[in-house]
Order: C-alpha cells, then sequence, then structure tokens
C-alpha cells in the first residue's frame, strides 16, 4: 500500500521538475530575457543601492532608477498592500539590451523557477511599465512558481499587472466592455499574445477592465489572501470565486 502511494508522488515531483527544467532550458540556449535572468550578475552591470542594476553608470541615472522602483512599489501598496517580492530589478539604456542580451525595450517580467528579474528598457522608464512588470513577480511570489505557471490564467495575470498600470494606450475602445468577457478565454500566454499588436492592445484593455470588475466585487485587499491560497492548494476558480 506504501508502494502504491509513492509511485503516483514520485510521477508528480517528475512532472514538476520536467516542467520547472523545460522553463529553463530555452534561457541556456538563447542569450534572450530569460537567460539575462539567469546569468546578469555576469554582466557586469552596476549595483545601485537598493540591490537593483543598470548598464548606466551616471549618478543621475541611478537616482533616477531608484526614484523610479520607490514609486512604482509605492503605487503597488497603495492598491494591492506592501509587496513581499523582492524581484532583481535591471535597468537598460540600450533599446536592444546589453551585451549578447536581446531584451523587450520596454520591459518584461522573466521567472526561472522561484527565481524573479524584472528587465527595464529605455521604453519602459516609467511607474506604470515598471508596476505593471513588479505585480507580475509579486502574483509569481504569492501564488508559487508552479501555480502560476500550470493553473493562472494568462488574462487574469496581465489584467491585475494593468490596475496598477494608468497607460491610456490600454484604456477600454468606446463601446467594447459588452465583448470584454471574451478576453477570459484566453488562459495562456501563447492565447493571449497571438495576432497583430492591434489585438495584443485590445486583450490589455479587455483584461484591464475584467480584472478591475472582479477587484471591485472582491476587494483589492484579498487579492494577495486569495493568491496565498491557490500556492496552498485550492484551485483558481476557487480562489477567484466572490
Amino acid at each position: 500500500m506504501p508502494i502504491s502511494v509513492q509511485r503516483p508522488l514520485a510521477a508528480l515531483a517528475a512532472l514538476a521538475a520536467a516542467a520547472l527544467l523545460a522553463t529553463a532550458l530555452p534561457a541556456l540556449a538563447q542569450p534572450g530575457p530569460a537567460s539575462a535572468c539567469l546569468f546578469i550578475h555576469h554582466a557586469g552591470l552596476h549595483t545601485l543601492p537598493d540591490g537593483s542594476l543598470s548598464d548606466d553608470a551616471s549618478p543621475a541615472a541611478q537616482l533616477r532608477y531608484s526614484q523610479l522602483l520607490r514609486e512604482a512599489r509605492q503605487r503597488i501598496s497603495d492598491t494591492f498592500g506592501a509587496p513581499q517580492a523582492s524581484p532583481l530589478v535591471v535597468f537598460f539604456s540600450q533599446p536592444q539590451g546589453f551585451g549578447r542580451y536581446r531584451l523587450n525595450a520596454v520591459g518584461s517580467a522573466q521567472f526561472i523557477g522561484s527565481r524573479a528579474c524584472v528587465l527595464m528598457g529605455p521604453k519602459g522608464q516609467n511607474v506604470d511599465a515598471l508596476a505593471h512588470e513588479l505585480v507580475h513577480a509579486e502574483i509569481h511570489h504569492r501564488a508559487g512558481a508552479l501555480k502560476r505557471w500550470l493553473q493562472l490564467p494568462t488574462w487574469f495575470d496581465e489584467g491585475v499587472a494593468m490596475q496598477v498600470d494608468y497607460r491610456p494606450r490600454y484604456a477600454l475602445a468606446a463601446g467594447d466592455a459588452a465583448n470584454a468577457s471574451q478576453v477570459r478565454q484566453l488562459n495562456s500566454f501563447g492565447a493571449f499574445f497571438a495576432g497583430d499588436e492591434q489585438t495584443v492592445v485590445r486583450n490589455y484593455a479587455r483584461a484591464r477592465y475584467e480584472a478591475a470588475g472582479w477587484l471591485a466585487s472582491t476587494g483589492c485587499h484579498t487579492l494577495y489572501q486569495r493568491l496565498a491560497r491557490m500556492q496552498a492548494g485550492e484551485s483558481f476558480a476557487e480562489i477567484s470565486a466572490p
């Protein structure tokens, strides 16, 4: 009897390990955002007093980055409560990235297992973009790496991050509120970001609208508690119920 219990557990552990390995293998093969998250400390960047990194050594730039990080974290705190996640935050000044790393010129949050990095390019050095990516890191921290990757719908992840991102570009188009719920079908990263730029912008706007409605009924202050319940074993359907 004990053997029959151990075998499923061992299989589950192997599956989880394989899933995490699958996220790490592309990072080893390509010098892009994921590999930057793994090897960033070997890129010769400058460390700021708050622990973030930058390729710009000028005091003015580093002061600006530190202030930006404080403001973004404060916006998250004002919206959802004080953040606990401590991702490695990197600011880079070149639109293509730095060194051998080819990065998103706006910004992105990258995850390798439990490791989280927020990589902000020259087009994303504003409170909106930075707070958005930091919320992704907070969700990853609160829900857990495996649960976020396997169970959390991408529309929800992006919609919640959009609550601290006020960029007018992602405002819901007039008359589109009736169609906004369609975004709830976009559960995977591939589905959410499929299509042209206009389609992706519309997905962001709809996700923002749907998440805002959900948070209005559940309370922004309950988000962290609900994500913790998910990490503890509850399904997304359970933690998202009003």
